[in-house]
């Protein structure tokens, strides 16, 4: 991809993202702070419109031009889609033992496969990168705040969201926006639930549009696909779907 055409890309990505921040916002402050109420009108309706279009925007956003920028769009991925190891023949090199820290959750690319490597011991796992949540990357975003979290009691967490699998078998053993990720992380926890669940949940009569079922974000996480693992000596062969 050329610098201009990327840099062309994070700029629409950029201001359609605070466009959608903004309405957010705006919609907020009308539901929180609507002002003098013997003299302002009810502002319910316009503020829960508001944070509706933010949350359509952003999601749109996300859906359209994420892909452009090699991202992956936020859909839900579900159960019924996880497939067997033994339809997975094509197999990858995926490194070497010693290129992983021990508990350290670590995301590469094989064969244009976003796949999760975990190190515990001399044992080796692989998942799909993304959460099954909101398809955001279990490892993190590299350069933010927002980073990889050490494998505890053989599970993996989202960093995002909360939701934490098994490594082993991809077992979802915690639901995204648990209370003691939510009192942990105010701003990825704590706001962003609500704010789901302003999109997925809100009362009919107050819907300026309806929401297409696609449209509105998961409150829940499925088990995550994995993938076979094999050592070649000190090479590490994970099994791809052909």
């Amino acid at each position: 991809m050329s610098p201009a055409l990327a840099f062309l890309g994070i700029s629409i990505l950029g201001t359609w993202g605070l466009a959608s921040i903004g309405l957010i916002a705006g919609g907020i402050i009308m539901l929180f702070f609507p002002g003098d109420p013997t003299t302002a009108s009810d502002n319910t309706l316009g503020g829960i419109v508001l944070i509706v279009a933010g949350l359509v925007s952003g999601g749109l956003m996300q859906v359209v031009v994420a892909p452009l920028l090699g991202l992956d769009a936020p859909v839900p991925m579900r159960k019924k889609d996880i497939r067997e190891h033994a339809s997975f023949t094509r197999w990858a090199k995926a490194g070497q033992v010693r290129d992983y820290v021990d508990g350290m959750p670590k995301e590469i690319r094989l064969r244009a496969q976003r796949v999760l490597i975990v190190r515990q011991g001399e044992n080796i796992y692989a998942m799909n990168a993304l959460c099954s949540h909101a398809r955001l990357p279990l490892a993190g975003l590299a350069g933010s705040p927002v980073k990889a979290q050490p494998v505890q009691d053989g599970c993996v967490m989202c960093p995002f969201h909360g939701a934490r699998f098994e490594v082993a078998n991809g077992k979802v053993v915690r639901q995204p926006f648990s209370s003691s990720f939510n009192n942990d992380h105010p701003f990825l926890g704590g706001l962003q639930s609500k704010m789901f669940k302003v999109l997925r949940f809100v009362p009919m009569p107050y819907q300026a549009f309806p929401v297409p079922k696609f449209a509105r974000p998961s409150m829940d996480a499925e088990d995550a696909q994995t993938y076979p693992v094999k050592i070649e000596g000190e090479d590490i062969m994970v099994g791809l779907p052909r």
